[in-house]
């Protein structure tokens, strides 16, 4: 395997930073669920039945499951898998929106501040992962496996077949 140019390098430790950055959010909503939940939940009128909207639970879960996956392409990256890029950007993406939209709804100034720094962190690993070094880097990877080809593994002989099959019909 070539050796990984710095812009590879550079977005998987950014990513890796994303992580531990989204670890600590998640610490600062479960401490301060009291302010947050007063600025996210809707308002209490009266002898309302609406209960406040319990959102600790659901952010855990989603820090989880994208962490996970965010590590698991992160290796893939790292191995040279062209597709994990796009994974992450789309991850990269989907975390500035979010941050974007949650300074719009006006939070604490901690979550306000971080939310800032998650928007600016995300779009700086964005032209990480989007940079010309990273790209030569995974079309290098692509052709040292072999499949400089986009066909997936293994199309190419149902293509070939299917191209058979139709030939002896209309013989």
């Amino acid at each position: 395997m070539t050796k990984r140019p710095p812009a590879v390098e550079l977005a998987c430790w950014l990513l890796w930073l994303q992580m531990v950055a989204g670890a600590l959010v998640c610490l600062m909503v479960v401490v301060r669920r009291d302010d947050l939940g007063a600025v996210w939940s809707p308002m209490q009128v009266g002898d309302s039945t609406v209960q406040p909207v319990e959102f600790v639970p659901v952010i855990l879960v989603l820090y989880a499951c994208t962490a996970v996956l965010a590590a698991t392409c992160i290796m893939l990256l790292r191995s040279g898998h062209d597709w994990a890029r796009y994974a992450l950007a789309a991850i990269a993406v989907g975390i500035f929106v979010i941050c974007v939209a949650t300074v719009r709804t006006d939070p604490p100034a901690l979550v306000d501040a971080s939310a800032i720094a998650g928007a600016v962190l995300s779009a700086v690993t964005l032209v990480f992962l989007l940079h010309p070094q990273t790209h030569r880097f995974l079309r290098d990877a692509a052709a040292v496996r072999g499949d400089t080809e986009q066909t997936p593994p293994g199309a190419q002989g149902a293509v070939e077949r299917a191209g058979a099959g139709k030939g002896s019909r209309d013989a």
